[in-house]
C-alpha cells in the first residue's frame, strides 16, 4: 500500500486496532496520526510512546500528539515533562492529567513560552502560580493575570509589576487598591477610572480630576463617573475640547457652566448640549444663539462639518426644552434641509403659529371625506381670527390625525388636554396620549394618575418640566429603568436647587 493509503488507514475510524498498532510502527507520520486519534487506547498510546522516546527527533511530532492526548498517562507526561524538546514540554504543560510536581517543575522551565503555556492551562496548581508570580518574563506575568481564576494574593502581588499591561488588567479586575490611580501609566489610570462607579470614585474626585491625561479628565466628566457639581464646573473650563464636551454631556453640571458652554467654538461640546436631556431653557436659548451667530449665513461652515452642523441644529430642534422663540429663529436659518413638519408636531415648544402653519401644512394633500374637509377648513379660517389656543384646543379636536398631534404642544389649552385623555374614545390612541405625557401643559392630576398606575412613563421621561410628585411617584414604581432616570431627574433638580449658587 503507498503512503498516502496508509494515511488514509491511519485516520479511518473503522481501522481495526491491530492495524493501527501495526501502521503506528512503520514511520514517524503515521505513528502521529494513530497518537493523534480520538479514542485511542492507554495500551497502544503507551506502545507510541515508548517507541517515539527511543526514535529521536523524527519522533517529536508524535511526542507532541502524544502529551495533548488525553489517553496519555501521568506517568508518561511527567517523563515528558522534562523532554529536550521545548515544543513538548509546552504541550505537557496545558495537559488535564499532568501531574502537580511535573508542573510545579514546569513553572521554572528555562523556555518562557513553556511557562507562558503552564502559566494559561486549565488547572493550575497554587505553588506553581505562585512561582509564576515573580516570573521574568512579562508575557508569563500577563498570561496569569489573565486567568478567569487568577487569585487575588495574586492579582494584588501583581499591582505594582513593571509591565504596564500586567497593572491595567489588574486594574481592571479592581485588585490595586487607590494605587492604580496614581499608577504612572497613563492606561492604568484609565482603566481605574473606567471600573469605579461614581460612589467609589466620589471621594478621590478632586484629584483625578487634574490628572494630566487628557483622556483620564474626558473620562471623570461622564455622568456614570461624576456627579459632583463643583469638579464639573471646574472640568466645564479644561483646555481640551474633549474634556469640556463630556462635562457638557453630564446631568450634573450646573446650570450656569452648562450656559457657558453653550457658547464654545467647539462643535463636540455644542453637541453634547444639544444632548444634555436636563439642559434648561436658557442654556438652550444660548446654544441656539450660537448656532444662529456661528453658522447662521451658510458661509462659516468649514469644509467637512456640514453634516455635523446638521446633526447639532436638528438635536437642538428636537430637544424638549429648546424655547419656541429660539425654535422659530433656528428654522428660519434652514440649516437643517431634511426638516418634517409632521415630526415638530409633536414636539412640545413650537410657536402655536408655527405649529398651525405645519400642521396644516402637512395634511393639506390628504384631508378626505365630509368630516375632515369641514375641520381643516374651519381650523384654516380660525387661525387668522381666534386665538392661538382655541385654534389648538380644535386641533385637539380634529378627526384629522396630524392636526390631533397638536395635543403635544404646550400651547394647546389644558382643559383640551384633560378633555382628550377623558374622552373614552380617545383611549386607544396610544401614541397621543404619550404627546400629552410629555407635554408640560398636561395637568398634574393626569400625570400623576398615569404614574401611580405605572403607564406612560416613556412619554413622561420626556417632560422636562414634570412635577417633582410624579418624578417621585415613577422613581417608587416598578420598572427599574424608569425609575432611576427618575431618580437621577430627582438628583439633578436637588443639586441644583441646593448647590446651584455655589458652584
Amino acid at each position: 500500500m503507498d503512503i498516502d493509503g496508509e494515511v488514509a488507514e491511519a485516520w479511518r475510524p473503522a481501522t481495526p486496532l491491530s492495524r493501527l498498532r501495526e501502521l503506528a510502527a512503520q514511520a514517524p507520520g503515521t505513528a502521529r496520526i494513530v497518537a493523534s486519534r480520538i479514542g485511542l487506547p492507554a495500551e497502544l498510546a503507551e506502545e507510541v510512546a515508548v517507541r517515539a522516546v527511543a526514535g529521536g527527533p523524527d519522533w517529536f511530532g508524535v511526542l507532541r500528539a502524544l502529551a495533548a492526548h488525553p489517553a496519555t498517562s501521568a506517568e508518561r507526561l511527567a517523563e515528558l515533562a522534562a523532554h529536550p524538546q521545548e515544543s513538548v514540554r509546552r504541550v505537557v504543560a496545558v495537559h488535564r492529567a499532568t501531574p502537580k510536581t511535573a508542573l510545579k517543575a514546569l513553572a521554572r522551565d528555562g523556555s518562557a513560552a513553556v511557562r507562558r503555556a503552564l502559566a494559561g492551562c486549565e488547572e493550575l496548581p497554587r505553588k506553581a502560580a505562585a512561582l509564576l508570580v515573580t516570573d521574568t518574563s512579562a508575557e508569563v506575568r500577563l498570561t496569569l493575570v489573565r486567568r478567569i481564576d487568577a487569585r487575588p494574593e495574586h492579582l494584588r502581588a501583581l499591582a505594582t509589576d513593571p509591565d504596564a499591561r500586567v497593572r491595567r488588567v489588574v486594574a481592571a479586575l479592581g485588585h490595586a487598591g487607590d494605587a492604580d490611580l496614581t499608577d504612572p501609566d497613563p492606561g492604568v489610570r484609565r482603566t481605574a477610572v473606567t471600573k469605579r462607579s461614581a460612589g467609589e470614585l466620589a471621594p478621590l474626585l478632586d484629584a483625578v480630576a487634574q490628572d494630566p491625561d487628557t483622556r483620564v479628565r474626558e473620562l471623570m466628566g461622564r455622568q456614570c463617573h461624576n456627579r459632583t457639581p463643583a469638579v464639573l464646573a471646574r472640568l466645564a473650563t479644561d483646555p481640551e475640547p474633549c474634556v469640556r464636551a463630556a462635562a457638557a454631556a453630564n446631568a450634573f453640571t450646573p446650570v450656569r457652566q452648562l450656559t457657558e458652554l453653550a457658547g464654545d467654538q467647539s462643535l463636540a461640546v455644542l453637541a453634547a448640549i444639544s444632548q444634555n436631556t436636563t439642559a434648561p431653557p436658557e442654556t438652550l436659548a444660548r446654544l441656539v444663539d450660537t448656532i444662529t451667530r456661528s453658522f447662521g449665513d451658510g458661509e462659516s461652515i468649514a469644509h467637512g462639518q456640514e453634516q455635523d452642523v446638521q446633526r447639532l441644529t436638528y438635536a437642538a430642534l428636537e430637544h424638549p426644552a429648546t424655547p419656541p422663540e429660539s425654535l422659530r429663529a433656528l428654522h428660519a436659518l434652514g440649516l437643517w434641509p431634511y426638516f418634517h413638519p409632521g415630526n415638530a408636531m409633536d414636539q412640545p415648544n413650537w410657536p402655536a403659529d408655527l405649529l398651525v402653519e405645519f400642521g396644516l401644512t402637512y395634511c393639506a394633500g390628504t384631508v378626505s371625506g365630509k368630516a375632515e374637509v369641514e375641520s381643516f377648513a374651519a381650523i384654516d379660517d380660525a387661525r387668522h381670527t381666534e386665538p392661538l389656543g382655541d385654534v389648538l384646543a380644535a386641533m385637539a379636536r380634529s378627526p384629522i390625525y396630524y392636526l390631533r398631534r397638536a395635543v403635544a404642544n404646550r400651547h394647546t389649552p389644558p382643559e383640551a388636554l384633560a378633555e382628550f385623555v377623558r374622552d373614552p374614545a380617545r383611549a386607544e390612541d396610544t401614541g397621543l396620549l404619550n404627546d400629552i405625557a410629555k407635554n408640560p401643559a398636561t395637568p398634574v392630576e393626569i400625570l400623576l394618575a398615569w404614574a401611580e398606575a405605572g403607564v406612560r412613563q416613556y412619554g413622561m421621561l420626556k417632560n422636562p418640566a414634570l412635577p417633582e410628585p410624579v418624578l417621585a411617584a415613577i422613581a417608587a414604581g416598578t420598572d427599574a429603568s424608569d425609575a432611576a432616570q427618575a431618580r437621577a431627574m430627582l438628583e439633578v433638580r436637588a443639586l441644583r436647587a441646593g448647590t446651584e449658587t455655589s458652584c
